[in-house]
């Protein structure tokens, strides 16, 4: 089970501190009635004040954590020898890929956080500076909207900066940024904020900069994996190599279902306080595409798509393998074949063909 790592988890402790726990509480409560009420990509910011902000932290926060966690993780089993040293987060939010990715990839020293909203960037830049990861302490925060990455593939900022106000970011002419690539590239819980013409045009700017990697992450819902599934098409089709979920360069091969993954979190405190939910633990879900300039280290089989199931006759589980998706059924009596079944789990990566007794 995932915990936040403790410099994250007092931080945020820190800047909750500063307000009202009833204020704070109440945000959180607002913003997750607007997250389930219908919201179009394009609409109004679901998040914007500094309240929103405090309430995002409490209760989105951990759970985005969560999922960040588990696609770099699984990125990384794939490409056990690389180590990237330039990350760009665009859509950044607080803040919390810059933490997840720094833990999975300590070689990473130079950290651009791009986001839009100011409030965000604040809570961000505060943040930040309890983290013992240097790079995320030094951290260059900017605030771009991603709609502008469309534009001539040149980001633009918002240069109106009033005397009275220290926005505490920097708002550098990005001319000369237009050509940098980054060896990781990360859009993060961001496509399915925008509309749906403006995405594809977002994803090829970020390959257009991205020298290494780049990895896609939406909510495990089926509208999460229907943008994620786009985007891989679209990336296949400029020549990008799948490092995972994914075994294969091909179309996703699965029909009326979606690819999803769970990391199990321990809730902090304040999050259980802010979902008003007594139960320590939760299952944050996620779809993700890594895709490379580069293939993976080893090739593989199949991965897990499913968490096996298994009754008196027989242990089954669904793979996404080279050859398609596979169900694959161990019978009780053979008991070698059946207890391996059921041990496998959800997302396991599976070298070679199963082998079992069906």
């Amino acid at each position: 089970m995932l915990t936040l790592p403790p410099d994250l988890e007092s931080a945020i402790r820190t800047a909750l501190a500063t307000t009202p726990a009833s204020r704070w509480i109440e945000a959180a409560q607002h913003l997750s009635l607007r997250y389930r009420e219908q919201h179009r990509p394009g609409d109004q910011p679901l998040a914007s004040t500094e309240l929103d902000a405090l309430g995002y932290a409490a209760l989105v926060l951990p759970a985005a954590y969560a999922q960040l966690h588990g696609a770099l993780a699984a990125t990384a089993a794939r490409i056990p020898g690389w180590a990237p040293t330039s990350l760009l987060d665009i859509g950044s939010g607080p803040g919390t890929a810059l933490w997840a990715a720094t833990r999975r990839w300590p070689s990473l020293t130079r950290l651009s956080a791009w986001e839009r909203e100011p409030a965000f960037i604040r809570l961000g830049r505060s943040l930040a500076h309890a983290s013992q990861s240097a790079a995320v302490r030094e951290a260059r925060w900017e605030r771009v909207d991603a709609l502008t990455l469309t534009e001539d593939r040149r980001p633009k900022t918002d240069d109106r900066r009033p005397e009275s106000e220290d926005w505490g970011y920097a708002t550098t002419q990005f001319a000369v940024r237009s050509t940098q690539s980054y060896d990781l590239v990360i859009i993060g819980h961001v496509l399915n904020e925008l509309p749906p013409e403006t995405q594809a045009r977002v994803v090829a700017w970020a390959w257009a900069h991205t020298a290494g990697l780049l990895l896609l992450v939406e909510p495990g819902t089926p509208a999460g994996f229907a943008i994620v599934r786009a985007a891989r098409d679209q990336l296949l089709a400029d020549g990008a190599e799948t490092i995972a979920p994914c075994v294969h360069n091909q179309p996703c091969p699965l029909a009326g279902d979606w690819c999803h993954f769970p990391q199990r979190l321990k809730r902090p405190e304040f999050q259980r306080r802010a979902r008003a939910a007594p139960s320590e633990w939760e299952d944050a879900k996620w779809s993700y595409a890594a895709m490379a300039r580069f293939a993976p280290a080893s090739p593989a089989w199949g991965r897990v798509i499913r968490e096996p199931t298994w009754n008196k006759a027989y242990a089954e589980v669904e793979l996404s393998t080279q050859e398609g998706i596979v169900r694959q059924r161990a019978l009780k009596r053979h008991r070698e074949s059946f207890r391996h079944v059921k041990a496998l789990e959800w997302g396991e990566v599976i070298e070679e063909g199963l082998g079992v007794n069906g």
